[in-house]
């Protein structure tokens, strides 16, 4: 993804939600693992909001792996690597 240069004001949010696990056992081991606090994985997006009146459209950016479901992207998290390949999504 390139870089965009702004020429106007902006607003800049970060939005975080609870990650979800597919149904089975990878979510039932994500449910275990919040409700003992041992871990609080987030799902980040990026939002950019332009205060000019001419654009009123919100740009959101979601980062995901390519495949979010692979068993080497969670064990990589879990291990707390970077996961290398990744979609972003605006």
């Amino acid at each position: 993804m390139g870089s965009r240069v702004l020429s106007q004001n902006v607003g800049i949010y970060v939005a975080a939600v609870p990650l979800r696990a597919i149904k089975g056992p990878a979510q039932l081991m994500m449910s275990a693992a919040h409700s003992l606090n041992l871990w609080d994985f987030q799902h980040f997006m990026v939002l950019i909001r332009p205060t000019s009146p001419p654009q009123s459209q919100v740009f959101v950016y979601d980062f995901q792996p390519q495949d979010p479901e692979d068993l080497y992207v969670a064990l990589a998290a879990l291990s707390g690597k970077g996961v290398a390949d990744y979609e972003a999504w605006d």
